[in-house]
């Protein structure tokens, strides 16, 4: 992988964040965050969720100051209780009257852009650096013709347009944000994310394809009666072939994961600003690998750790490089907005960001 320094202009510096946060400091307050939110049935998870995000922000450092963040727990709560009653109608309406998950899953399709702007729009406003709070400017119309219409083309090319998709999402997602009043800029092309998935997709059939025929290989034998195991040992005729099917989706989607980000950092810029990334696909399948197996063999008690390890990698092969002394100024028109939007995107899982 090319070093950003070699790159650099006669009048650049290269900045590159430092993370000053231990595994120990994170997983007294992860601890602490899972026994409230345990014992308050969730409601404590709010508080659980400023206190980590406050943590990671204070804990990175970007040219000697570090990033702030501002939401309230309160809000985040309310939110939460939004979403959570919106839920419960849809389940209870799906029970009563099944039809109506139809209008509900209409309704959501056609509310998504909305709710994807006020996301962005809550994350990006309460982030602060340097006193500079970030800003989301996309409109709902914007966010329709990226997240319904671009979609649409994905759905009706039965997803052949998905590597295009991500290219316009991610490049919309970043090219909308600004900080202070300076405004990002970022234009990907889509012909280098189809190399990224496809070449993912060899990597994923390369190790798919040898598990499932040992699936079917083994099926047959079993039901022929001519392979056959102990009881005991039974399961391990559907762990060991399903084991690869696993294990190239992990390292195709490290792969992805490692050359999607590399592509969208090197095509970001903004006044006096442009960034690097260096990711590495191999050293990030090997973190990926190590997590999990860490996070197994410990019940879950390493989690922190593996938290704490991913972010410092990831921000140890990150760079902003700065021309000259650029001058950035504070947005006086930023209004307040709810985190309803935020948590019905948690609740469901849906992720909006790059």
């Amino acid at each position: 992988m090319t070093s950003p320094t070699g790159a650099l202009n006669a009048d650049e510096r290269l900045v590159q964040p430092e993370f000053t946060g231990t595994a120990a400091e994170y997983f007294r307050i992860w601890i602490v965050n899972l026994f409230f939110t345990l014992a308050t049935l969730g409601i404590y998870s709010a508080w659980a969720k400023v206190r980590k995000r406050r943590y990671f922000y204070g804990s990175t450092r970007l040219d000697g100051d570090s990033f702030d963040y501002f939401a309230s727990p309160k809000a985040i709560l309310n939110g939460r209780i939004i979403a959570v009653a919106i839920f419960a109608i849809y389940a209870l309406a799906g029970e009563l009257y099944p039809h109506s998950r139809y209008a509900f899953w209409a309704a959501g399709v056609l509310a998504f852009p909305w709710l994807v702007v006020r996301a962005l729009a809550f994350n990006s406003r309460n982030s602060a650096y340097r006193g500079l709070r970030f800003n989301f400017e996309a409109t709902t119309k914007q966010a329709a013709r990226v997240y319904i219409g671009m979609l649409a083309v994905v759905v009706l090319t039965a997803g052949l347009a998905f590597p295009w998709f991500m290219a316009r999402q991610k490049a919309f997602v970043v090219s909308q944000h600004a900080f202070g009043t300076s405004r990002f800029e970022c234009e990907l092309p889509a012909q280098r994310f189809y190399g990224i998935y496809i070449r993912a997709t060899l990597l994923l059939l390369a190790f798919t394809v040898p598990g499932v025929a040992l699936i079917a290989y083994l099926t047959f034998k079993q039901y022929d009666g001519s392979v056959s195991l102990p009881e005991s040992f039974a399961w391990l005729a559907w762990l060991l072939p399903v084991l690869p099917v696993y294990i190239g989706y992990a390292i195709s989607y490290a792969y992805v994961q490692a050359r999607s980000a590399n592509l969208l950092w090197s095509k970001v810029h903004g006044p006096g600003l442009r960034f690097a990334c260096t990711l590495s696909a191999r050293k990030l399948t090997r973190l990926y690998f190590g997590n999990v197996i860490a996070v197994a063999c410990s019940a879950g008690l390493l989690i922190p750790w593996a938290v704490i390890r991913t972010l410092r990698y990831r921000l140890a092969n990150f760079s902003m490089i700065v021309a000259g002394s650029p001058v950035h100024h504070m947005n006086p028109s930023l209004a307040p907005v709810g985190a309803s939007s935020q948590e019905l995107g948690d609740f469901f899982n849906v992720d909006v960001g790059v």
